[in-house]
């Protein structure tokens, strides 16, 4: 594997990109780890150690089947591989983009599997009806991605990036979330606004109190549409006790309704029974008189502190002209989406869902390899192709000169050695992640 360091430029420059993570292991296991990364990136699809060691491993080193394995079942430090990729999201952040807010979505994913010999395999119920029916057998995920704000040819654009995947068992997704955004936290600590992003499943119980743990935590979410809200309490002046709260609040009737764009919205600041300062909530339908449509949003944040955050950036929140600044928390939740849109492009395109490792710990230890490369090495080559203009080239550029190394390597004599090939493969899995992302902005 020396040699090959010393041969390949290109594997030298790729083995940096992860050397905070190899560092954090052994010799031997930081190895094994980055042989590991190089066949994700190799190769289209990985279902298992098996495959990729079949494949690509054998051909390139010594170190048996069995070491693999080990790795994944012993020695991945998954948490604290969380952490460097937090850092390194962080530092992609630009100068002029310091004050906005870094965004944490949470959310949770199910991935249906074939057979009862998996760990941690269940009948879940499935509200999204993905293979048509309520209940879905398989493996439940519960997932947490990071938003920084990145200046990209003087533009400001919020990049996700994978943090955290979490296979549940028996325990509760309060609890694994709670313990991702603390592990997350503890890294964000000096960011001066962290904003989490989440479903109406996840603001109770245990993420409720690690939220309120940190003082540069906010929450916006989605909540029940039954959850207790209360008017600011009036100071009458009379003896005893003021009250803590004012009148219980509906929605349906309490709340004055102006029609934005499809939906008519609504927007107050009251209390409730999650937290004990005064919150913003928003409130929207597009039908008055369904109350099954009826959606509640929370805000820890004020938009007043959105609107400031997001000066001379307001754009990120909304591209309208009509733009309002106390739906702010609401356009901001917009992001979420991000999470949901991570989720179906692994399954379709990432081979997320073709994992075959019965264990707990070797799913989660295999998912790391397969994740990092296609989503952190892609983003890192994004800013480089735009901080050089001479590399904005065109899709029909870029798909020529690919054929034609190509098609020089299948005629060479030299075709055959990995070396090449290994080299090839990686160039095209970066800039066709790259390609993929620069056509999201150009």
């Amino acid at each position: 594997m020396e040699t090959l360091y010393q041969k390949s430029r290109i594997i030298s420059r790729v083995k940096k990109y992860f050397t905070a993570y190899i560092e954090l292991l052994t010799k031997p296991s930081g190895q094994k780890l980055f042989m590991v990364l190089l066949a994700v990136m190799t190769m289209q699809t990985v279902t298992s150690i098996q495959h990729i060691y079949k494949w690509f491993l054998a051909g390139l080193s010594k170190i048996s089947q069995n070491s693999y394995y080990y790795l994944l079942n012993t020695e991945m430090k998954l948490d604290r591989f969380a952490a460097v990729t937090i850092q390194k999201a962080i530092l992609l952040t630009d100068e002029n983009c310091k004050r906005l807010p870094v965004l944490l979505l949470l959310d949770d994913t199910l991935q249906e599997k074939y057979g009862a010999k998996f760990e941690c395999y269940s009948t879940m119920f499935d509200h999204a009806y993905h293979n048509g029916s309520q209940y879905l057998e398989g493996h439940c995920f519960v997932a947490l991605t990071i938003c920084v704000p990145v200046f990209i040819s003087n533009v400001v654009h919020y990049m996700n990036v994978p943090v955290r995947f979490r296979l549940r068992k028996e325990e509760s997704k309060l609890k694994i979330a709670s313990e991702m955004i603390g592990d997350a936290m503890k890294v964000l600590k000096d960011i001066p606004t962290v904003i989490l992003l989440c479903d109406s499943w996840y603001p109770k119980g245990e993420v409720l109190d690690t939220v309120k743990t940190y003082e540069n935590l906010e929450l916006i979410a989605n909540v029940r549409v039954d959850t207790s809200i209360y008017n600011l309490p009036v100071h009458t002046g009379k003896r005893g006790r003021p009250p803590k709260k004012g009148k219980k609040l509906s929605i349906y009737t309490d709340f004055t309704f102006t029609l934005v764009g499809d939906y008519f919205t609504a927007a107050r600041t009251v209390l409730t029974n999650l937290f004990e300062q005064i919150i913003y909530v928003t409130v929207t339908t597009p039908n008055l008189t369904n109350h099954d449509a009826y959606r509640l949003f929370v805000s820890t944040i004020s938009p007043e502190k959105l609107n400031a955050l997001f000066a001379d950036y307001e754009n990120l929140l909304s591209d309208s002209e009509n733009r309002q600044a106390w739906l702010f928390p609401l356009y901001l939740y917009r992001f979420r989406w991000n999470i949901e849109v991570m989720f179906y492009e692994l399954k379709n395109f990432w081979s997320f869902g073709n994992y075959m490792l019965r264990s707990k710990i070797s799913s989660i230890s295999f998912l790391f390899p397969m994740l990092l490369p296609k989503f952190f090495l892609s983003l890192i080559l994004l800013l480089l192709l735009w901080q050089i203009p001479v590399l904005k080239l065109s899709n029909m550029l870029l798909a020529t000169v690919f054929a034609k190394i190509y098609f020089s390597l299948i005629s060479s004599p030299n075709s055959k050695t990995m070396l090449f090939l290994l080299n090839f493969a990686i160039y095209s899995t970066i800039l066709t992640s790259s390609i993929f992302l620069l056509r999201l902005f150009l």
